[in-house]
């Protein structure tokens, strides 16, 4: 069965709206990750990302070729499973955010859509992909070393090609040159987001919170700062149990994502660090009503 990244009791994102208050007025270095957009779509009838079924049953060269080889050479086609089942785990990341044109919402594209209020275009789709990505590339460090650079090669190809893709068949970019420039745009955007997202996992919640209002909320000032707890809560709850599933759990692909709304209840309970909060001067501040809840 997959291991579904839902919550069981972790712990209370702590004091986490007190902080997350600050996030407009103390900006860090870092700009907001924004990836190029193509706009709006050429072709709106072709979803931005593809369901399972219709990925599986589009039969590549690719596709083929890795099949063969399986059957020939069983015992010398790392590669070749790592590219199966890394499509499969990149697969359960655009789905969060995936969507088609006039087609009702899944239950996790309408948090990022409706909840997060965030435009569904590729921008905003391919933020919350790398956001999910990000959460399995940090578990596939802990694989057997030999095998963490081919499993994150092969996960963070599938990304790209998809997303070209895309900007052929459902922006109608034929321009190779074009798409190159927005590629390489979107590159460098990945990696400047997974580092600040590396450094908000070391350094703490508030930081975590400020990437990923930088990089998912585009730093907006009219974020909801409780949304955004929401979040922060949700990715620290996914990256703490997929640090506790087994290995052949991620190498087998059997991991599903539960859903960010889950984290309201525990969001909204009162951390009892809110009462020892002091300002600079060493006075102890009341908590509003929005900080208290």
């Amino acid at each position: 069965m997959p291991a579904k990244l839902a919550p069981p009791q972790v712990r209370s994102p702590a004091i986490l709206l007190p902080h997350l208050r600050k996030l407009t007025t103390t900006p860090t270095t870092s700009q907001p990750a924004v990836p190029a957009d193509p706009g709006r779509p050429h072709s709106p009838s072709v979803p931005l990302a593809p369901s399972p079924p219709t990925e599986k049953a589009r039969s590549t060269l690719t596709d083929r070729l890795a099949q063969r080889f399986r059957e020939l050479l069983p015992n010398t086609t790392e590669t070749y499973v790592a590219y199966d089942v890394t499509r499969t785990l990149y697969l359960e990341c655009a789905l969060q955010a995936a969507y088609a044109d006039g087609e009702e919402y899944s239950p996790s594209a309408a948090f990022w859509y409706s909840t997060c209020a965030r435009p569904p275009t590729f921008q905003s789709w391919s933020q919350v992909t790398v956001l999910h990505m990000w959460m399995l590339a940090a578990r596939m460090r802990a694989l057997d070393r030999e095998r963490v650079k081919i499993w994150q090669q092969h996960f963070i190809d599938h990304f790209f090609y998809d997303a070209e893709e895309k900007m052929t068949k459902r922006y109608g970019i034929k321009s190779a040159g074009k798409r190159g420039g927005y590629m390489k745009d979107l590159f460098h955007q990945y990696r400047g987001t997974t580092a600040a997202f590396d450094e908000g996992l070391i350094r703490g919640d508030a930081v975590l919170a400020t990437a990923i209002w930088r990089n998912v909320f585009n730093a907006s000032e009219d974020v909801d700062l409780e949304v955004l707890a929401m979040v922060t809560s949700h990715v620290r709850r996914v990256v703490s149990k997929l640090g506790c599933v087994d290995d052949e759990i991620v190498l087998s692909g059997r991991i599903k994502f539960g859903l960010p709304e889950e984290e309201r209840t525990i969001v909204r309970q009162k951390s009892a660090l809110v009462d020892k909060l002091v300002d600079p001067a060493g006075h102890q501040l009341k908590p509003s009503a929005s900080m208290a809840s």
